[in-house]
């Protein structure tokens, strides 16, 4: 336990609803909103089979979509010809009456859970009065289905008989275009099943099952499957189905619970025995919100973990291998999938794009400076937290052509960096288009900007390949390693600059991020200090005037103060506002680099401080108004420098509310209490007996 740590935070009631456990043990929260809360944001919730995923918002609307050749909705999201992949409606009285949670009379409780989605609510018409629970599900399995059961209640005094639909709309869709309304679309159906035939030319059947005792038909957009039914009087009557897409399968009625249970046999493995049982309960729910963002892609025949939100069309590779380390402890297969992904978009040259189309027909777009070094940490990382370095053995394929294993892959990438990218004046790698943070891509327009973040990466990088190098019988190319980070680290030493270390310099030779400028940037600091950069002393007071100066109560700003907007010339065309997104704004997966950085240099009370400030149980407690960053979020919340849109996120410009959720919202948490333990672990270790 770190000396002094305590914590306000509990299990307890927050402004839009309340954590709790669902009957697998896992944590759930449940939703209560009235209907004047935040009216106009869906409170996204995501669900996936690792093949299918679907969008569940507040108002019971279900859209599914996946990347499997491609990115493509099955149902597609904010369109006005369609409402919802899985629902139920009911005819009684000649009046057609629609079950959707928006719809009923009262609306209850909504739980949120790992996998699944349950709505709760009543109807009462002059022709029924029902308690009427919606769950939509879906199991880990890498399954082309989503499930469904709906439970009526009669609440009325007398046998209520109505005639029901279980329906799914269709309508694919590439991107956010909207489809055109097709009144013509061919179906199928019969007993238990409705379809349209090669709804889309690379998903084939999109498809509605349920029991053979239930009628088929389709009507424009719509599968159907109907049914009468007669409920008595405070009695309940189920209605169980599934849709999906591919070949259509037997059907077998879903079970929610069996599929909670199978979602808690996977997440067993990323359980963190952290101090505290809510600080535990954050680290398993974030594992489980990652692992939905689970899909597979066809142009390279592996599975990986989505960023989500505006990166489901166009597919950031970096962030692949930055969670496939975060992956390796709890889900081997995925974390390997996820390297095999990136290596399989890495150009025979070494290079790594940024965007990767999931498409053969769409080549790769941005190559910036850092990608190729998440790949060499996030595999060198991965591996040496499995031990499974058979891994560098498998053959993998280049974008542009060839093949080669994984270490061929991983050497290309280093020659890549070294003789690639390139070093400036300073001995410095070089920023080129920008590295991980993409609003400084004016620092080396001209080619001759540095990066501190890059070079601290790279000596991580270089620390962790260069032992699978000896190990693997390479001497030669060991030397070259160790060469490179020798002279990295002497470079980057030089770059200390009085309290921390620089950011870089631009093109014209000027330094980012002085003492003298009072700007420190986090991500220098942190990854200066997990490259072993300058001396121990540098590096914990990079550290500490670091946490000093861009602590917040929302976490860590990415620097200490934001630039102006429209920033200087020679930062950034980004006109990004102060405090928000890159100019200052907070970035939960750089938080954690920090608290990572902080428990290696043996700052374990700043590192759990921080931690727990980047949670989400802490944003929801601070922030409670704010309709996100409750069980998922953004890729970023703005600042105390964006003012009173502190905790939220940034709107103006772009619009990084629409894209709830992401994934780095939830990656870290885990693996950086993790790193806090293992420090614990080490200290007690070398005490004296």
């Amino acid at each position: 336990m770190v000396r002094g740590m305590t914590t306000p935070f509990a299990l307890e009631p927050l402004c839009h609803g309340t954590w709790t456990s669902d009957e697998a043990g896992l944590p759930a929260f449940d939703l209560t909103l009235r209907d004047d809360d935040c009216p106009d944001m869906p409170f996204a919730h995501l669900l996936g089979t690792g093949r299918l995923s679907a969008l569940a918002d507040r108002w019971g609307n279900v859209n599914l979509f996946t990347t499997e050749g491609g990115f493509r909705w099955l149902n597609l999201r904010n369109n006005a010809v369609a409402r919802s992949s899985l629902y139920l409606m009911m005819e009684t009285g000649g009046e057609l009456v629609s079950l959707l949670h928006s719809e009923l009379t009262r609306k209850g409780r909504i739980r949120v859970g790992t996998g699944y989605v349950e709505y709760h609510g009543e109807l009462d018409t002059a022709a029924a009065s029902l308690h009427v629970v919606a769950e939509i599900f879906a199991a880990p399995d890498r399954g082309r289905v989503i499930g469904a059961r709906f439970t009526l209640t009669n609440r009325g005094g007398r046998p209520l008989t109505a005639r029901f639909r279980l329906c799914a709309d269709v309508t694919p869709s590439d991107g956010d275009a909207a489809p055109a309304p097709q009144t013509g679309r061919a179906s199928v159906s019969g007993a238990g099943h409705a379809a349209f035939p090669q709804a889309h030319p690379e998903l084939g059947d999109v498809f509605l099952l349920a029991d053979p005792s239930w009628q088929g038909a389709a009507h424009r957009l719509t599968l159907r499957l109907c049914q009468e039914l007669t409920i008595p009087a405070g009695a309940s009557v189920t209605v169980s189905g599934v849709t999906g897409y591919g070949a259509v399968p037997e059907f077998a009625a879903p079970d929610p619970a069996a599929a909670r249970r199978q979602w808690a046999a996977r997440l067993a493995p990323f359980a963190v025995p952290a101090p505290e049982e809510w600080m535990r309960r954050e680290c398993l729910w974030n594992a489980g919100q990652l692992l939905s963002f689970a899909n597979y892609d066809s142009s390279t025949g592996e599975d990986y973990v989505a960023l989500g939100g505006y990166g489901w069309r166009e597919f950031g590779v970096r962030e692949v291998c930055e969670t496939s380390m975060v992956l390796a402890a709890g889900d081997w297969a995925l974390a390997a999938a996820s390297l095999r992904f990136v290596a399989k978009t890495q150009l025979a040259s070494g290079d790594v794009p940024k965007m990767h189309t999931l498409r053969r027909d769409r080549p790769p777009r941005e190559f910036e400076s850092d990608n190729e070094l998440w790949f060499i940490i996030g595999a060198c990382e991965s591996l040496t937290l499995s031990g499974r370095a058979e891994l560098l053995d498998e053959v993998c394929a280049f974008w542009d052509g060839g093949a080669g294993t994984l270490w061929e892959h991983l050497q290309r990438a280093f020659y890549w960096v070294r003789d690639g990218v390139g070093r400036g004046q300073h001995g410095l790698l070089l920023i080129r288009e920008g590295d991980w943070n993409d609003y400084l891509s004016l620092m080396g327009a001209a080619g001759r900007g540095e990066s501190l973040m890059n070079s601290g990466m790279a000596c991580r990088a270089c620390d962790v390949l260069a032992p699978l190098a000896v190990a693997r019988g390479a001497a030669a190319f060991a030397r070259e390693v160790a060469a490179l980070a020798e002279e990295l680290r002497a470079a980057v030493g030089a770059a200390f600059d009085q309290g921390w270390f620089l950011r870089g310099y631009t093109d014209a030779g000027q330094a980012v991020g002085s003492f003298a400028e009072d700007r420190v940037f986090i991500n220098a600091q942190s990854w200066c200090a997990l490259g072993k950069c300058g001396t121990p002393e540098q590096r914990r007071l990079a550290l500490t005037n670091a946490v000093a100066k861009c602590h917040t109560d929302c976490g860590l700003t990415l620097m200490s103060r934001p630039y102006s907007s429209p920033a200087p010339d020679d930062i950034s065309w980004c006109a990004i506002p102060a405090g928000e997104g890159e100019n200052a704004g907070i970035w939960p997966q750089t938080i954690y680099w920090m608290v990572w950085a902080l428990a290696e240099e043996g700052l374990l009370d700043e590192a759990l401080t921080e931690w727990t400030h980047g949670t989400l149980r802490h944003h929801a407690q601070r922030f409670p108004a704010v309709p996100f960053g409750i069980f998922n979020g953004p890729d970023c919340f703005s600042s105390k420098w964006s003012g009173r849109r502190e905790g939220w996120t940034q709107t103006q410009l772009v619009d990084r509310a629409h894209t709830v959720p992401m994934n780095p919202m939830v990656a870290w948490q885990g693996y950086a209490m993790r790193k806090i333990l293992d420090r614990q672990q080490a200290n007690h270790a070398s005490r004296p007996a």
